[in-house]
C-alpha cells in the first residue's frame, strides 16, 4: 500500500505539472520576448552580454546554437574570458560530433589569456574529438587511433596534466567496447586520478570523467556508477550556484538531472525504499520542463519501469518494458529489458512471453558471449601491442645504458690522457714560474714606482684640470656679469640723464604763470620717471651687493621669533607701488596669525624679490601672498601666486641660474630669484616653481618653523 500511495501521489503531481506546461510555454515565450527587448537597448558588450547569456539559457537548444558565436565575440569585447570560454564548452558539447566545429572552436579559446579556464577548455574539446572518435569511427579507424594512443602514453607520456588527461581519456573511450576489461579499469582508475590532481573547479573535465564512468560501470559495478552519477550531481549543484550569482536564472538542467536519476534508479535491486522514492519522484518531476525529456519519456518510461520491478508491480511493469524495448533509445539497455521482461512473465505466468522473451535473452547472450570472444581477442591484441612497446622501451632502456657505458668508457680513457698531458704540463709551467719569480719580483719594483710616479702626475693634472674649469668659470660669470650690468645699469641711468635735463628745461624756460601748469601736467611725471629709474638701478646695484655678500662669505642669520602675518603685510606695503594699475595685491584672507623662529630681514628679502618678480610681469589680474604650515606641522609653506604672462615648466630650474632672464627685454639683471632661492637654503629651506598652476606664475618658500 505505501507504495502505492506515493505512486499516485508522483502519478498526480506529474499530471499536475503537465497541466501547466502550456503556460509554462507561454511564460517562455514572454521571457524570450523581454530579454530581445532589453537587448535592444543595451549599448555596449558589457551591457549586453549577461541578457545574452540569459537569452541563450532559454532559447531551445537549435536556436541559442545560432546565437553562440556571436555571444562569443560579445564576451571578447567585453574581456569577459570566463564567459567566452564557458560557451566554447557547451558549443563543443553540442558539436561533438563535427571535427571542424571542434578546430575552429579551439581556435577561439586560444585567443583568449593563458589561464586553468583555457586550459580546461582546450581539453574539454579534446574531450570532444575523442568522444567523436570512438563512438562515429569504424573499427580499423578505432584500432589504428588506440595503437598510436599506446605508443604515445608508453614511449612519450605527456609532462602536462591536462594533456595527459585528454590522452587517458582518448584510451579510455577507445577501450569501452571491451567493458569487462581489465585494462580498461586500469586507465578509467589512472583517469580518475589525473582528473582528482586538477583545480577543484575544472567541473566540465570532472563531469565528462563521471558521465563516462557511470555509463561503462552501469551493468558491470552498479557501485562505481552510482557514485559517478552522484558526483555529477554535486558538480551540476556547485554550477548552479556559480551561474544563479552570475544572474543565469534560466539554464536549464532538466535533462542532466533526468538521465542521471533515471540511471540511478536502474539499480533498484541495491537501494534502499527511501533512495528508490526518492530517484523516481525527482525523474518524473523533470518531464514539463523539457519537451526533449517528455518525448523521451513518452516513448520509454524507463523510471515507471524500474520503479514498477523495485515493488514488483509486475502488471504494470510488463507492458511499459514490451512498448519501451524495441525503442532505438533503449538499445544499450536491450539486455537489461529482457531480464526484467522474463522475470515479469514468470511472476504473472504469461508463457507466451516468458517464451518470447526467453528466446531473444538467449539470442543476446548468444551475441555477447561471440562478441566477448572478439572482444577478448582485441584486449590480447591490445595487450600484446602494450607487451610489444614495453620490450621497445626495455631495448631502448638498454641501448641507451650500453651507449652511456660506451661514453664513460671513453671519458675515463680521455681524462687519463688529460690528466698526464696536465701532469707535464704542471711540470713545464712550475719551471717556468721558478725562472719568471725573479723577473716578476724585479718587475713588481719598477712597476711601483711608476705606478707612484704615474699616481703624482694623475693628482697634479686633477689639480690643473680643476684650477682651469673654476679659471674658466670665474672669466665665464665676470663676462656675463659685465654684459648684464653693462645693459642693465646703461639704461635706467640713460634715463635718470634725459628726464632731469627735461625737468630742468622746464623749469628753466617757462613764466611764473605757466610753471603751475608745467608742474602739474610734466613735472610729476618726470619725477616718478626719475624715481623709478634711480630704484631700479638701486635694485640692481642691490643684488648685485647682496650676491657678493653671498659669494664672499656665509650669509649671517639672526633667528628671531616671528609674526609671519605682519610682516607678509610689511612686506606688501613695501611693493604696492610696484604694481601696474588694474593688478590687485593682496594677502590670501584665510592666512592667520603664525609665529616661527627665523631671520625676519633674509625671509622679507625672498618674499620682496618674489613679489616684485611678479609685479613686473602681471599686467592685469592679482598677485595673491598666503602661507599654511604642512600636515605634521613642522614646516611653514609660502606661496605667491600671479595671473601673469606665466613661465614656461622646461625653464623651471633655469629661470634660478645667474642672470638669466626668459625675456631679454625686462628690467632687472636675472639674480633675484638666484638670491631668493640661496637665501632660502640657508634657511634650511628652498624656492620652487609650481609647474602645475597654469593660470600665470606660482612660486613656494618652504622654510622650517624652527
Amino acid at each position: 500500500m505505501p507504495q502505492r500511495f506515493l505512486s499516485i501521489i508522483i502519478t498526480i503531481i506529474a499530471l499536475s505539472v503537465s497541466c501547466i506546461k502550456t503556460h509554462a510555454t507561454s511564460g517562455t515565450m514572454f521571457v524570450i520576448d523581454s530579454l530581445r527587448t532589453e537587448l535592444h537597448g543595451a549599448k555596449t558588450p558589457t551591457d549586453s552580454l549577461p541578457i545574452m547569456l540569459n537569452l541563450y539559457d532559454v532559447l531551445p537548444r537549435e536556436k541559442s546554437n545560432k546565437i553562440g558565436d556571436s555571444l562569443y565575440y560579445t564576451a571578447m569585447r567585453a574581456h569577459d574570458y570566463n564567459s567566452a570560454l564557458d560557451i566554447i564548452r557547451n558549443q563543443a558539447n553540442r558539436y561533438m560530433r563535427r571535427d571542424s566545429m571542434l578546430r575552429d572552436l579551439t581556435e577561439k579559446a586560444l585567443k583568449c589569456p593563458e589561464s586553468n579556464d583555457r586550459k580546461e577548455t582546450v581539453t574539454f574539446i579534446r574531450f570532444m574529438q575523442n568522444m567523436r572518435r570512438a563512438y562515429y569511427s569504424d573499427t580499423e579507424e578505432r584500432k589504428e587511433a588506440l595503437k598510436e594512443r599506446m605508443e604515445e602514453i608508453m614511449l612519450n607520456p605527456p609532462s602536462d596534466l591536462y594533456d595527459r588527461a585528454a590522452l587517458t581519456h582518448g584510451i579510455c573511450l577507445l577501450l569501452s567496447d571491451i567493458p569487462n576489461s581489465n585494462l580498461l579499469v586500469s586507465y578509467m582508475d589512472s583517469l580518475k586520478n589525473i582528473i582528482n590532481r586538477l583545480p577543484s573547479n575544472a567541473y566540465s573535465l570532472r563531469n565528462a570523467y563521471n558521465v563516462h564512468a557511470a555509463s561503462i560501470y552501469s551493468f558491470t559495478n552498479p557501485e562505481r556508477s552510482m557514485e559517478a552519477d552522484l558526483n555529477t550531481l554535486r558538480n551540476i549543484e556547485l554550477l548552479k550556484k556559480q551561474y544563479s550569482a552570475k544572474g543565469r536564472k534560466f539554464r536549464n538542467y532538466h535533462p542532466s538531472f533526468y538521465t542521471i536519476y533515471t540511471r540511478l534508479l536502474s539499480n533498484f535491486e541495491i537501494l534502499d525504499t527511501a533512495k528508490v522514492n526518492e530517484y523516481y519522484s525527482k525523474a518524473i518531476v523533470q518531464l514539463p520542463f523539457d519537451p526533449a525529456i517528455h518525448e523521451t519519456y513518452s516513448n520509454s518510461q524507463l523510471p515507471d519501469i524500474y520503479y514498477s520491478m523495485f515493488y514488483k508491480d509486475y502488471s504494470r511493469a510488463l507492458p511499459l518494458i514490451k512498448e519501451a524495448i524495441n525503442q532505438p533509445m533503449t538499445q544499450a539497455r536491450y539486455k537489461l529489458l529482457l531480464q526484467l521482461e522474463i522475470e515479469c512473465a514468470e511472476a504473472l505466468g504469461d508463457k507466451e512471453i516468458l517464451l518470447k522473451a526467453s528466446s531473444d535473452y538467449i539470442k543476446v547472450l548468444k551475441d555477447e558471449i561471440e562478441e566477448q570472444s572478439h572482444s577478448s581477442y582485441r584486449e590480447l591484441q591490445t595487450a600484446y601491442a602494450i607487451y610489444d612497446m614495453k620490450y621497445r622501451v626495455t631495448q631502448m632502456a638498454k641501448e641507451k645504458s650500453e651507449s652511456v657505458a660506451s661514453l664513460q668508457h671513453t671519458i675515463i680513457l680521455v681524462s687519463i690522457c688529460a690528466v698526464i698531458i696536465l701532469i707535464i704540463l704542471a711540470i713545464f709551467l712550475f719551471l717556468q714560474f721558478r725562472k719568471n719569480r725573479m723577473l716578476i719580483r724585479n718587475l713588481s719594483e719598477t712597476n711601483q714606482k711608476l705606478l707612484s710616479e704615474s699616481e703624482n702626475l694623475k693628482q697634479s693634472r686633477a689639480e690643473l684640470i680643476r684650477a682651469r674649469d673654476t679659471a674658466q668659470k670665474a672669466n665665464n660669470l665676470k663676462t656675463d656679469f659685465i654684459k648684464n650690468m653693462s645693459y642693465e645699469v646703461r639704461v635706467p641711468l640713460q634715463a635718470i640723464n634725459e628726464y632731469s635735463h627735461l625737468i630742468a628745461d622746464c623749469v628753466g624756460n617757462a613764466s611764473s604763470d605757466d610753471m603751475e601748469r608745467i608742474s602739474q601736467r610734466h613735472l610729476t611725471h618726470f619725477a616718478d620717471l626719475l624715481e623709478l629709474n634711480s630704484e631700479l638701478l638701486s635694485t640692481i646695484i642691490n643684488d648685485v651687493l647682496r650676491l657678493s655678500e653671498i659669494d664672499s662669505s656665509p650669509i649671517s642669520v639672526q633667528p628671531v621669533v616671528i609674526n609671519i602675518k605682519l610682516l607678509c603685510e610689511a612686506t606688501l606695503d613695501s611693493v604696492r607701488h610696484r604694481v601696474k594699475p588694474g593688478v590687485t595685491l593682496s594677502l590670501a584672507p584665510e592666512c592667520g596669525p603664525i609665529e616661527i623662529f627665523s631671520d625676519p630681514t633674509r625671509l622679507q628679502q625672498i618674499l620682496n624679490n618674489l613679489l616684485t618678480n611678479a609685479a613686473k610681469f602681471t599686467d592685469k589680474g592679482s598677485i595673491v601672498l598666503s602661507y599654511r604650515t604642512n600636515d605634521s606641522d613642522s614646516k611653514i609653506i609660502f606661496t605667491v601666486t600671479d595671473t601673469g604672462i606665466g613661465i614656461n615648466a622646461k625653464n623651471k630650474d633655469k629661470i634660478f641660474d645667474r642672470f638669466f632672464k626668459i625675456d631679454r627685454d625686462s628690467q632687472g639683471a636675472g639674480l633675484g630669484l638666484t638670491i631668493a632661492r640661496l637665501i632660502a637654503q640657508r634657511l634650511e629651506g628652498d624656492v620652487e616653481l609650481d609647474t602645475s598652476y597654469t593660470s600665470g606664475a606660482r612660486f613656494s618658500v618652504t622654510l622650517p618653523k624652527n
